[in-house]
């Protein structure tokens, strides 16, 4: 009885929480971001769901001597402690902001209550710059230079800052008509250092639970009898050979955009060519700024006839003369505004490498073949794999040899616009739908390379998941312009978390379209569970493991490590959902394969909840199209 109570309870608890939770980002999309945290958040019933499934799974653990497997024991003492460390923050924790003024010492802070609360020393702002990117206006860094104590000098800048006797201050705002610096201050005493133990023993557990004899991972793999064979795929792209050409186009002009200085991301005549900045003019302090033809240009240009009717009548020029088909004299002319280009802003112009490499990315950024072939190829070998496990067979080596090979070649392309990408902006593409569904992409392919001997399914799978993946990045809202990232995002920490996150999702969709197959085809449904286990214990260990890094990095940045952002939540609701799909021995129905696949179908749903729904409906600092 004893027994069968506690993981009722338990699993109650968190169903409870789950819906609390969901309840909550519908609430802060109609009522705001307060109404969520005094109703659902800051609610004593919801912390109460919280403690009740943490005790009652950690008794339930130890009345089965779960205890002594150490691994999986420490995942779940892990969950309890980060949950403790919470509670220790809501409890203990305070923060605010104080603004500093130049040469002006403060010795207090401004909590979120208004209320004044005194630091253990004081401050001091001595020095506050923002540092552009070389050519742009966008915004690199902000640092603030700080005396504290009227002596000691310290830097707080994006992803650095100030640890002071139990405090961290971060920067967080700043008005340079008045010359203010704003600081996010931070006490936690006791949360923060529970909740990284949390953390700590989370990854240890997880990286023990592979290496678990009695794992529910190590009984599914050995079920499917043997250990996952591994390919190294070596790719060198040959796209970036630079060729000298007869003629120069529009596309060898340069242009500021996304607050960058990129090439002209135009190959023919276009009068809306007019309307973009591809003249630059250098004023008396040395500075440059980008104008269009048809712009209100500095009072230096405007007495300058030369220099103004070259900036106003070039493209009117250019114009006729591709009017009258004469390309020698067009290619002349834009040559002229080139070397113009060149010679007024030499030091802000990138490399030529990397302007002919985004030439290239330009021309094929735009996976619109590759996902229609993807997916068309796809859809095909779903059916003709279904009917194959329907008789008992797999499907026959003379049409999966032939897929395999055009996954390598969508590979290659998929690896040649990241890496262009990765090389032209100087930053991992892990920013932006763009780059995380042709990541998606990317790691669906590689995983069919990787895997398609020992799983010969997941061959259909993975061109299905990089089709649709490659539709979303193709889709007309979805920019591949390359830009400029924000100061906060210039951290180490992005990549491990958006890598993770998104590797996650893709096995998610894979064991989402395994479950398909597991429902339509009966025959070896067990065995397709088997698969579907292998599958998603690393995307859930991976899941969790992208939100911690997440929360060190927010913790990082902005000095709280969860703040219930409606991505951070749902991502939180997407681990929940998972893990209970593979706590088979304590929940009778994931046992059963039916059920089992028909839950993993509509567990998927929280995935897209978790990117789409909040990206486009319930928004968030997090939310970008």
């Amino acid at each position: 009885m004893k027994r069968t109570f506690l993981p009722v309870l338990s699993y109650g608890s968190l169903a409870a929480v789950i819906l609390a939770m969901t309840a909550a980002t519908v609430v802060e999309r109609l009522q705001g971001t307060e109404a969520a945290f005094k109703w659902i958040y800051h609610n004593p019933l919801f912390i109460a769901f919280w403690a009740v499934a943490a005790v009652t799974g950690l008794l339930y653990l130890i009345s089965r001597r779960v205890h002594r497997r150490m691994a999986t024991m420490g995942l779940h003492v892990a969950f309890v402690l980060i949950l403790a460390g919470a509670l220790l923050t809501f409890l203990f924790g305070d923060s605010g902001e104080v603004t500093l003024h130049p040469g002006e010492p403060v010795s207090a802070y401004e909590k979120e209550d208004g209320t004044a609360c005194e630091l253990p020393f004081t401050l001091a702002l001595d020095t506050f710059t923002v540092e552009s990117y070389p050519g742009s206006k966008m915004p690199s860094n902000f640092i603030s230079v700080v005396k504290v104590n009227g002596s000691e000098t310290y830097t707080i800048s994006m992803n650095h800052i100030l640890k002071k006797q139990g405090y961290r201050l971060y920067q967080a705002d700043y008005d340079l008509e008045e010359g203010t610096s704003v600081l996010a201050v931070s006490h936690d005493p006791w949360g923060v250092t529970v909740t990284y133990a949390g953390y700590l023993l989370l990854l240890l557990s997880m990286i023990g639970f592979f290496f678990e004899k009695e794992s529910g991972f190590r009984a599914a793999l050995s079920r499917l009898s043997a250990p996952l064979a591994a390919i190294v795929l070596l790719l060198v792209p040959g796209m970036l050979q630079a060729r000298d050409k007869a003629e120069i186009g529009l596309g060898d002009l340069y242009v500021y955009s996304h607050q960058r200085v990129c090439p002209l991301p135009l190959r023919q005549w276009d009068p809306s060519v007019r309307s973009m900045k591809i003249f630059p003019v250098r004023d008396s302090l040395g500075s440059v700024t980008w104008y269009a033809s048809d712009d209100e240009l500095p009072q230096a240009v405007m007495d300058d006839f030369d220099h103004w009717s070259f900036i106003r009548k070039s493209l009117d020029l250019v114009e006729e003369s591709v009017d009258k088909g004469d390309r020698a004299e067009a290619s002349r002319l834009i040559g002229k505004i080139r070397a113009y280009q060149e010679k007024t802003a030499e030091d802000v112009l990138p490399s030529r490498s990397r302007f002919r490499a985004e030439q290239c990315y330009n021309r094929i950024a735009r996976p619109r073949i590759p996902f229609m072939a993807a997916l068309g190829l796809g859809l095909v070998l779903f059916v003709l794999t279904g009917i194959a496990l329907s008789r008992g067979r797999n499907l026959s080596k003379g049409v999966q040899m032939p897929a395999v090979i055009l996954i390598g070649v969508l590979l290659a392309y998929l690896t040649t616009v990241l890496g262009l990408r990765w090389y032209i902006s100087g930053h991992a593409p892990f920013a932006g739908t763009y780059c995380v569904m042709m990541l998606m992409a990317w790691l669906s392919s590689l995983a069919v390379l990787l895997l398609w001997k020992r799983l010969p399914l997941i061959v259909s799978l993975g061109y299905l998941v990089a089709g649709f993946t490659m539709l979303m990045a193709s889709r007309a809202g979805t920019d591949p312009g390359i830009s400029h990232l924000m100061p906060v995002l210039k951290s180490p920490l992005l990549s491990i978390h958006v890598v993770s996150m998104m590797l996650s999702y893709t096995l998610f969709a894979l064991a989402a379209l395994n479950g398909i197959m597991g429902l339509a085809v009966r025959r070896g449904a067990p065995r397709r569970m088997d698969l579907s286990r292998v599958i998603l214990y690393p995307a859930v260990f991976l899941l969790t493991f992208g939100i911690f890094i997440g929360a060190v990095w927010a913790n990082i940045s902005w000095g709280s490590y969860w703040a219930w952002d409606p991505k951070e939540t749902w991502a939180l609701i997407t681990l929940l959902i998972y893990a209970a799909c593979l706590h088979g021995g304590s929940l009778k129905a994931f046992r059963n394969p039916r059920f089992f696949h028909l839950y993993t179908l509509l567990a998927f749903l929280s995935v897209l909840i978790t990117w789409f729904g909040v990206n486009f409906i319930l928004g968030g600092m997090h939310a970008y199209a």
